[in-house]
Protein backbone atom coordinates (compact mmCIF):
# COMPACT_ATOMS: atom_id res chain seq x y z
CA UNK A 1 0.00 0.00 0.00
CA UNK A 2 3.08 2.29 0.66
CA UNK A 3 4.32 1.71 -2.59
CA UNK A 4 0.79 2.43 -3.83
CA UNK A 5 0.20 6.16 -2.22
CA UNK A 6 3.83 6.82 -3.89
CA UNK A 7 2.85 5.58 -7.05
CA UNK A 8 -0.44 8.36 -7.03
CA UNK A 9 1.44 10.65 -6.10
CA UNK A 10 3.80 10.84 -8.17
CA UNK A 11 1.15 10.83 -10.95
CA UNK A 12 -0.54 13.48 -9.60
CA UNK A 13 2.20 15.78 -9.81
CA UNK A 14 3.27 15.76 -12.74
CA UNK A 15 -0.34 16.15 -14.03
CA UNK A 16 -0.11 19.22 -12.05
CA UNK A 17 3.22 20.13 -13.83
CA UNK A 18 1.21 19.43 -17.48
CA UNK A 19 -1.34 21.82 -16.24
CA UNK A 20 0.65 24.26 -15.64
CA UNK A 21 2.50 24.11 -19.17
CA UNK A 22 1.55 26.86 -22.03
CA UNK A 23 -0.36 25.11 -24.45
CA UNK A 24 -0.89 26.64 -27.95
CA UNK A 25 -3.92 27.79 -29.36
CA UNK A 26 -5.20 26.52 -32.73
CA UNK A 27 -4.43 27.94 -36.07
CA UNK A 28 -6.75 30.68 -36.74
CA UNK A 29 -8.88 30.36 -39.71
CA UNK A 30 -7.63 32.01 -43.19
CA UNK A 31 -10.24 35.59 -43.55
CA UNK A 32 -12.70 35.54 -45.99
CA UNK A 33 -11.88 37.42 -49.23
CA UNK A 34 -13.69 40.60 -49.55
CA UNK A 35 -16.99 40.08 -52.12
CA UNK A 36 -16.48 41.41 -55.46
CA UNK A 37 -18.72 44.43 -56.01
CA UNK A 38 -21.61 44.98 -57.65
CA UNK A 39 -21.32 47.22 -60.75
CA UNK A 40 -23.43 49.95 -61.29
CA UNK A 41 -26.52 50.01 -62.95
CA UNK A 42 -27.47 52.61 -65.27
CA UNK A 43 -30.31 54.59 -65.40
CA UNK A 44 -31.87 57.57 -66.63
CA UNK A 45 -30.33 60.06 -66.25
CA UNK A 46 -26.96 58.99 -65.84
CA UNK A 47 -25.30 60.34 -61.92
CA UNK A 48 -20.91 60.05 -62.64
CA UNK A 49 -20.36 60.34 -59.24
CA UNK A 50 -16.28 60.69 -58.69
CA UNK A 51 -14.77 60.17 -55.21
CA UNK A 52 -12.67 62.69 -53.17
CA UNK A 53 -9.31 62.29 -53.09
CA UNK A 54 -8.79 58.50 -54.77
CA UNK A 55 -5.59 56.48 -54.48
CA UNK A 56 -3.15 57.30 -57.11
CA UNK A 57 -4.73 57.27 -60.08
CA UNK A 58 -3.63 55.67 -63.22
CA UNK A 59 -4.21 55.81 -66.79
CA UNK A 60 -3.93 59.06 -68.99
CA UNK A 61 -2.32 61.76 -68.15
CA UNK A 62 -4.44 64.84 -67.17
CA UNK A 63 -3.06 66.53 -70.10
CA UNK A 64 -4.37 63.91 -72.85
CA UNK A 65 -7.59 63.64 -70.76
CA UNK A 66 -8.59 67.48 -71.27
CA UNK A 67 -7.25 67.01 -74.99
CA UNK A 68 -9.46 64.02 -75.48
CA UNK A 69 -12.15 66.23 -73.86
CA UNK A 70 -12.04 68.96 -76.42
CA UNK A 71 -12.54 66.90 -79.04
CA UNK A 72 -15.46 64.82 -78.14
CA UNK A 73 -17.27 68.28 -77.24
CA UNK A 74 -15.92 69.93 -80.65
CA UNK A 75 -16.48 67.08 -82.75
CA UNK A 76 -20.39 67.51 -81.76
CA UNK A 77 -20.37 70.80 -83.84
CA UNK A 78 -23.69 72.62 -84.43
CA UNK A 79 -26.82 70.56 -83.59
CA UNK A 80 -29.63 71.97 -85.34
CA UNK A 81 -33.48 70.61 -84.21
CA UNK A 82 -36.75 71.54 -84.34
CA UNK A 83 -38.72 72.26 -80.70
CA UNK A 84 -42.09 71.60 -79.55
CA UNK A 85 -43.16 73.09 -76.43
CA UNK A 86 -46.69 72.16 -74.91
CA UNK A 87 -48.18 72.76 -71.46
CA UNK A 88 -47.17 70.49 -69.02
CA UNK A 89 -50.49 70.17 -67.51
CA UNK A 90 -53.03 70.56 -70.49
CA UNK A 91 -50.99 68.68 -73.06
CA UNK A 92 -52.15 71.90 -75.03
CA UNK A 93 -49.20 73.39 -77.57
CA UNK A 94 -47.40 76.66 -76.17
CA UNK A 95 -48.85 79.29 -79.32
CA UNK A 96 -49.58 82.56 -80.42
CA UNK A 97 -52.12 83.28 -77.42
CA UNK A 98 -50.50 80.93 -74.52
CA UNK A 99 -49.65 83.55 -72.20
CA UNK A 100 -46.52 81.46 -70.54
CA UNK A 101 -44.89 81.56 -73.68
CA UNK A 102 -43.11 84.75 -73.38
CA UNK A 103 -42.31 83.81 -69.73
CA UNK A 104 -40.04 80.72 -70.70
CA UNK A 105 -36.71 81.15 -69.11
CA UNK A 106 -35.28 78.51 -71.22
CA UNK A 107 -36.45 79.38 -74.92
CA UNK A 108 -37.25 83.22 -74.45
CA UNK A 109 -39.04 82.89 -77.11
CA UNK A 110 -42.32 85.28 -77.67
CA UNK A 111 -44.84 82.89 -80.05
CA UNK A 112 -46.77 85.31 -81.04
CA UNK A 113 -44.00 87.91 -82.40
CA UNK A 114 -42.91 84.89 -84.93
CA UNK A 115 -46.52 83.84 -86.35
CA UNK A 116 -46.28 87.41 -87.10
CA UNK A 117 -42.96 87.28 -89.14
CA UNK A 118 -42.87 86.44 -92.67
CA UNK A 119 -42.45 82.62 -93.74
CA UNK A 120 -38.50 81.97 -93.36
CA UNK A 121 -36.62 78.57 -93.50
CA UNK A 122 -35.32 78.66 -90.26
CA UNK A 123 -38.74 78.27 -88.91
CA UNK A 124 -41.34 76.06 -89.28
CA UNK A 125 -45.17 75.80 -88.37
CA UNK A 126 -46.65 72.24 -87.32
CA UNK A 127 -49.83 71.48 -88.64
CA UNK A 128 -52.67 72.22 -85.46
CA UNK A 129 -50.00 74.49 -83.43
CA UNK A 130 -48.04 77.44 -83.18
CA UNK A 131 -44.79 77.82 -85.23
CA UNK A 132 -41.91 75.90 -83.76
CA UNK A 133 -38.71 77.37 -84.17
CA UNK A 134 -35.79 75.27 -85.23
CA UNK A 135 -32.82 76.07 -82.99
CA UNK A 136 -29.16 75.29 -82.37
CA UNK A 137 -27.52 74.16 -79.50
CA UNK A 138 -23.37 73.88 -79.92
CA UNK A 139 -20.74 74.26 -76.99
CA UNK A 140 -17.49 73.98 -77.68
CA UNK A 141 -13.78 73.84 -75.52
CA UNK A 142 -11.44 77.00 -76.93
CA UNK A 143 -8.47 76.46 -73.80
CA UNK A 144 -7.43 73.67 -72.42
CA UNK A 145 -4.92 74.39 -69.24
CA UNK A 146 -3.12 71.34 -67.76
CA UNK A 147 -1.36 73.09 -65.50
CA UNK A 148 -4.32 74.84 -63.68
CA UNK A 149 -6.51 71.55 -64.38
CA UNK A 150 -8.91 73.85 -65.86
CA UNK A 151 -11.00 74.22 -69.72
CA UNK A 152 -12.77 77.21 -70.48
CA UNK A 153 -15.59 77.18 -72.47
CA UNK A 154 -17.65 79.01 -75.44
CA UNK A 155 -21.19 78.15 -76.14
CA UNK A 156 -22.85 80.24 -79.41
CA UNK A 157 -26.64 80.29 -79.88
CA UNK A 158 -29.57 82.98 -80.91
CA UNK A 159 -32.92 84.14 -78.99
CA UNK A 160 -35.68 86.01 -80.12
CA UNK A 161 -36.55 88.89 -77.66
CA UNK A 162 -39.13 91.21 -77.49
CA UNK A 163 -38.37 95.14 -77.71
CA UNK A 164 -40.35 97.42 -76.50
CA UNK A 165 -39.80 101.08 -78.63
CA UNK A 166 -42.10 103.69 -80.41
CA UNK A 167 -45.23 102.65 -78.58
CA UNK A 168 -44.60 99.56 -79.71
CA UNK A 169 -43.56 96.15 -79.19
CA UNK A 170 -41.79 93.44 -81.61
CA UNK A 171 -39.44 90.81 -81.73
CA UNK A 172 -35.64 90.98 -82.43
CA UNK A 173 -33.55 88.00 -83.07
CA UNK A 174 -30.27 88.45 -80.88
CA UNK A 175 -27.06 86.09 -81.25
CA UNK A 176 -24.94 85.28 -78.10
CA UNK A 177 -21.66 83.83 -77.06
CA UNK A 178 -20.81 83.04 -73.36
CA UNK A 179 -17.70 82.10 -72.67
CA UNK A 180 -16.79 80.55 -68.60
CA UNK A 181 -13.92 78.50 -67.20
CA UNK A 182 -14.01 75.63 -65.31
CA UNK A 183 -11.54 73.83 -62.64
CA UNK A 184 -11.83 70.48 -62.43
CA UNK A 185 -11.13 70.40 -58.92
CA UNK A 186 -14.69 72.44 -58.34
CA UNK A 187 -16.95 69.72 -59.81
CA UNK A 188 -18.81 67.85 -57.48
CA UNK A 189 -20.68 65.13 -59.77
CA UNK A 190 -21.85 65.12 -63.60
CA UNK A 191 -25.18 63.50 -65.05
CA UNK A 192 -25.88 62.76 -68.77
CA UNK A 193 -29.35 63.32 -69.16
CA UNK A 194 -31.63 64.27 -72.49
CA UNK A 195 -32.54 68.05 -73.70
CA UNK A 196 -36.08 67.79 -73.44
CA UNK A 197 -35.59 66.26 -69.47
CA UNK A 198 -33.54 69.31 -68.61
CA UNK A 199 -35.37 71.92 -70.31
CA UNK A 200 -38.21 70.54 -68.27
CA UNK A 201 -36.13 70.23 -65.34
CA UNK A 202 -35.43 74.18 -65.78
CA UNK A 203 -39.27 74.95 -66.23
CA UNK A 204 -41.66 72.72 -65.02
CA UNK A 205 -44.50 74.12 -66.56
CA UNK A 206 -43.53 73.74 -69.99
CA UNK A 207 -42.80 69.68 -71.58
CA UNK A 208 -40.03 70.14 -75.02
CA UNK A 209 -39.57 67.74 -77.74
CA UNK A 210 -36.92 67.71 -80.08
CA UNK A 211 -36.56 66.69 -83.44
CA UNK A 212 -34.07 64.84 -83.52
CA UNK A 213 -33.43 64.79 -79.96
CA UNK A 214 -30.19 64.99 -78.04
CA UNK A 215 -28.52 64.93 -74.68
CA UNK A 216 -26.80 67.32 -72.18
CA UNK A 217 -23.96 66.22 -69.96
CA UNK A 218 -24.53 68.59 -66.93
CA UNK A 219 -21.93 69.57 -64.74
CA UNK A 220 -22.60 70.05 -61.28
CA UNK A 221 -20.14 72.49 -59.34
CA UNK A 222 -19.22 71.53 -55.50
CA UNK A 223 -21.28 74.08 -53.05
CA UNK A 224 -19.84 77.27 -52.51
CA UNK A 225 -18.31 77.16 -56.03
CA UNK A 226 -19.33 79.04 -58.81
CA UNK A 227 -17.69 80.52 -61.86
CA UNK A 228 -18.32 83.96 -63.67
CA UNK A 229 -19.81 83.50 -67.66
CA UNK A 230 -19.11 86.20 -69.97
CA UNK A 231 -22.18 86.70 -72.39
CA UNK A 232 -21.95 89.06 -75.28
CA UNK A 233 -25.57 89.89 -76.98
CA UNK A 234 -25.81 91.23 -80.32
CA UNK A 235 -28.97 92.02 -81.76
CA UNK A 236 -30.40 92.30 -85.24
CA UNK A 237 -29.97 95.80 -87.11
CA UNK A 238 -27.93 98.15 -88.54
CA UNK A 239 -27.72 100.16 -85.53
CA UNK A 240 -27.35 97.13 -82.78
CA UNK A 241 -24.68 97.37 -80.22
CA UNK A 242 -23.56 94.56 -78.54
CA UNK A 243 -23.82 94.63 -75.36
CA UNK A 244 -21.62 92.62 -72.45
CA UNK A 245 -23.24 90.83 -69.31
CA UNK A 246 -21.68 88.28 -67.02
CA UNK A 247 -23.31 86.13 -64.26
CA UNK A 248 -22.68 83.14 -62.28
CA UNK A 249 -23.25 79.80 -62.47
CA UNK A 250 -23.07 76.54 -60.27
CA UNK A 251 -23.77 74.35 -62.96
CA UNK A 252 -23.56 73.82 -66.76
CA UNK A 253 -24.34 71.66 -70.01
CA UNK A 254 -22.23 70.72 -72.76
CA UNK A 255 -24.36 69.44 -75.76
CA UNK A 256 -23.68 65.83 -77.32
CA UNK A 257 -25.43 64.63 -80.23
CA UNK A 258 -26.55 60.87 -79.03
CA UNK A 259 -25.97 59.40 -75.84
CA UNK A 260 -23.26 57.29 -76.13
CA UNK A 261 -21.24 60.49 -76.94
CA UNK A 262 -21.89 62.18 -73.92
CA UNK A 263 -21.64 59.00 -71.53
CA UNK A 264 -18.01 58.26 -72.83
CA UNK A 265 -17.82 61.92 -72.47
CA UNK A 266 -18.13 61.69 -69.03
CA UNK A 267 -15.97 59.39 -68.11
CA UNK A 268 -13.26 61.39 -69.28
CA UNK A 269 -14.40 64.24 -66.93
CA UNK A 270 -14.61 61.33 -63.85
CA UNK A 271 -11.09 60.51 -64.37
CA UNK A 272 -9.93 64.62 -64.95
CA UNK A 273 -11.62 65.15 -61.88
CA UNK A 274 -9.58 62.73 -60.39
CA UNK A 275 -6.41 63.91 -61.19
CA UNK A 276 -7.22 66.66 -59.82
CA UNK A 277 -8.42 66.15 -56.53
CA UNK A 278 -12.59 67.20 -56.94
CA UNK A 279 -15.29 64.85 -56.42
CA UNK A 280 -17.58 64.52 -53.37
CA UNK A 281 -16.65 63.59 -49.81
CA UNK A 282 -17.17 59.81 -49.07
CA UNK A 283 -19.64 58.99 -46.75
CA UNK A 284 -18.86 58.29 -43.46
CA UNK A 285 -21.33 55.36 -43.24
Amino acid sequence: MRIVAVLLTVVLAGAAVLAQQAVPPPPQPAPDKPAAANPPTASAPTAVQPAANPPAATGPTLEATLKYIQEKVNAQGKIVYVETVTDSVTGESVGENYPAAAADPVLRVSFAAQAARPPSPTYHGPAGGGPAPERSAETQVVAVDPVGGALSFQENGSDMVMKAGWGMVYPVMSDWTKTWPVYFKNIERLEVISATDYKHRLNPAMTYQDDPPYFELVIHLAAGKSVQRHILTTPSGRRARTVETDDSIQEFALHFRDEDAANRAAKAFVHAIELCGGGSAPELF
